[in-house]
């Protein structure tokens, strides 16, 4: 027993000079796989040391997961051996509410994610009772509802070789479902955080958007809402750009039944925010929960945004906006079939944009990922597909390199469900 316990805490423990098993797992394309266990819901995004950073869910079993990240020594072209976020254990994955790293430049760590009633009963019994201590007895429960979650953080302050105990977001006892966040850096190294909240004034369906800041090793502070009703169950977007405005963006309801995406920014660090705008009237009427949500990115000639819409038609769009926010161009649909865009401004100024695409040209509906770049006003110079059908691969994610970009997504393999990646250049 003794011995069992040794050789777990050195696996958890194991040394970034470990490089883990990078290899294609049969798959006929440019997709490479960067763990051998049954993983989904990829995320990307850099070290202190700009360094690509690759993140996952991975099953524990049917009903268990953690959360894990690896690091690329060399741009991308290989990844250390999988760090395992230990207090994760009480994570509910969902690819819309994916869970979050950010790497602090003090040398911090925050992983962020989502749990549910469901996940915290079957995956927190041992955080609850280190939960109970930290909070001096007291324990923050979600709502006993199947749709209410909350979002649980913990720090690690030696490059992840050990994390404090996991947390929750709000401790507010009125504040029973928090979801659908989304992080980034400012310009004093600490982390924004934003989330959709139950806690609102109005009546009215929906939820209200909330925004924190951490101060140095004391977590999430300075809890304050910035607008109300939001579409309560689509993603969000937060954006920082290099003249330090944060920006926001999120599916907003409008007279009671349009779902649209609307945009803020404020100027002043995250205190005041400009009056929600939308991006395109879509005048999207629906009485249900798109699970969808927006992507934003920043370059010199200004705002750039993506999403899902079903109106006018099913297909994600795109708009640019010059003085930022002030107005929004004509939108342009990507694809009548593009679905879960995700964009990033690389150095040259240029935009690459991906999304996965369902074709149902064939027996059954396979799932596939495509790249866009984009000119640095918005225009489109390329297309291509990154993946082949049979790979069913969804969910895509990006990051720039110094050439080009990398985009990881979920893949179906013959060992199962992976998280695969390549490196694409123009």
């Amino acid at each position: 027993m003794k011995r069992t316990l040794i050789y777990t805490i050195l696996y958890l423990m194991l040394p970034f000079s470990l490089l883990a098993n990078n290899k294609t797992d049969s798959l006929k394309s440019a997709t490479k796989i960067v763990a051998d266990q049954n993983s989904s819901i990829p995320g990307l995004t850099s070290d202190r040391f700009n360094r690509p950073v690759i993140s996952w869910v991975q099953a524990l079993s049917e009903n268990r997961f953690q959360f894990c990240y690896a690091i690329s020594p060399d741009n991308g072209k290989t990844f250390t051996e999988p760090v395992i976020v230990t207090p994760s254990t009480s994570i509910s994955p969902h690819a819309e509410n994916a869970p979050k790293l950010l790497f602090k430049p003090s040398g911090e760590i925050i992983a962020v994610w989502g749990v549910t009633e469901t996940s915290l009963k079957q995956g927190m019994i041992a955080l609850q009772e280190e939960h109970a201590a930290h909070q001096s007895g007291k324990i923050i429960e979600a709502k006993k509802s199947k749709y209410a979650g909350q979002i649980y953080y913990s720090q690690s302050f030696d490059e992840g070789a050990s994390w404090t105990t996991a947390r929750p977001l709000v401790n507010d006892p009125a504040g029973f479902d928090q979801r659908y966040f989304d992080i980034a850096l400012n310009k004093q190294g600490e982390a924004v955080i934003i989330w959709l909240d139950n806690r609102k004034e109005s009546t009215k369906e929906g939820s209200a958007l909330y925004i924190a800041t951490t101060h140095q090793r004391e977590g999430f502070q300075q809890q304050h809402k910035i607008a109300e009703t939001t579409c309560q169950c689509c993603r969000t977007k937060l954006h920082i750009d290099q003249k330090q405005q944060i920006h926001v963006v999120y599916r907003a309801i409008l007279q009671d039944s349009i779902r649209d995406m609307v945009h803020q920014v404020s100027m002043d660090g995250g205190k005041n925010f400009s009056t929600p705008k939308r991006i395109h009237e879509d005048n999207w009427v629906v009485r249900a929960c798109p699970h969808t949500g927006p992507t934003m990115t920043t370059n010199k000639e200004g705002l750039h945004f993506a999403w899902y819409s079903a109106a006018p038609a099913k297909a994600s769009y795109y708009v640019q906006s010059t003085d930022n926010g002030g107005h929004f161009s004509e939108y342009a649909a990507l694809s009548e079939l593009a679905r879960h865009p995700q964009m990033a401004a690389l150095g040259n100024g240029e935009i690459a944009l991906v999304w996965d695409e369902v074709s149902r040209s064939g027996p059954s509906p396979t799932t596939g990922i495509t790249i866009e770049w984009k000119s640095a006003d918005g225009k489109t110079t390329s297309r291509q597909s990154l993946t082949n059908p049979e790979e069913m691969a969804s969910y895509p994610v990006l990051i720039p390199l110094e050439e080009g970009c990398m985009v990881a997504y979920q893949v179906k393999t013959a060992a199962g469900q992976r998280i695969g990646w390549q490196i694409h250049k123009k």
